[in-house]
């Protein structure tokens, strides 16, 4: 089941009485968490995270948390890992990640799990060896070492160039687009676009994007239901790409 984001002061934020309904009347016994959220961009604040905690532990969830996108946190925005919050919360949660988002290495195919708990860890091995998911891939392992070992100055520039391309986006579209709204990320280079305030339907949307604007870009709904009227757009290109693409996407919109 999905608990639903709503949104409020231009960011998606968490119903935590909705949340609480979910967890007490449906049995769940996973909750996964993404932080920073994708496809909104949302770093989620330690106090945020220690509510959902706290709710897990009351009715003895297991917590996933993928952070997979950690490193691209914007605009002075941290990013707080799960297992930073409270030693309480390590029993039931663990952390999946990977550097293969920030450093653009997906190829290499690696990845991580972070899990405090032993006996969990034990667990999570043992279903690792029954699906054949236990080897390490040699060329993934080197580049994630030297990634992180190595990669600090380059990921500082990247940064500086996705927080340029992000506000291009933000005003352009403010002036040349101005029903088109826009979640301005907290981290990620993802970026939520609502065009519902267009008053067509997603198969009009996408088929003005597709023919008229020539761009395609990630459909809302991909996300679910709440995402009719959305779209996901990159923002990790050249700028000028990037300025092509909001230009075209301007013209093709009604007036």
């Amino acid at each position: 089941m999905t608990n639903s984001l709503v949104e409020r002061d231009g960011l998606f934020q968490l119903d935590f009485d909705q949340l609480e309904r979910d967890l007490a009347d449906n049995a769940v016994k996973i909750y996964v968490l993404c932080n920073p959220h994708n496809p909104g961009g949302r770093v989620w604040e330690r106090e945020v995270l220690e509510k959902i905690g706290r709710l897990c532990q009351r009715y003895d969830v297991l917590l996933v948390s993928d952070e997979i996108h950690q490193d691209l946190t914007l605009f002075g925005h941290r990013h707080a890992s799960f297992n930073t919050i409270s030693p309480d919360f390590n029993d039931f949660s663990l952390i999946l990640s990977s550097a293969t988002k920030t450093f653009n290495i997906a190829g290499t195919k690696n990845s991580y799990a972070v899990i405090e708990n032993p006996a969990l860890r034990s667990q999570f091995k043992r279903r690792q060896l029954a699906n054949n998911q236990h080897e390490i891939p040699g060329l993934g392992l080197l580049t994630t070492e030297a990634a992180y070992r190595y990669g600090r100055p380059w990921l500082s520039e990247l940064k500086a160039v996705l927080e340029e391309n992000i506000d291009f986006v933000v005003n352009y579209f403010a002036k040349e687009a101005p029903r088109l709204r826009i979640m301005k990320p907290q981290g990620t280079y993802l970026i939520w676009l609502d065009f519902s305030h267009y008053g067509l339907s997603d198969e009009e949307l996408f088929r003005i994007l597709r023919e008229e604007a020539k761009v395609v870009l990630n459909r809302g709904a991909d996300f679910g239901k709440e995402g009719k009227g959305h779209a996901r757009l990159n923002a990790a290109a050249p700028k000028s790409i990037l300025e092509e693409i909001c230009r075209r996407i301007a013209a093709a919109l009604p007036q």
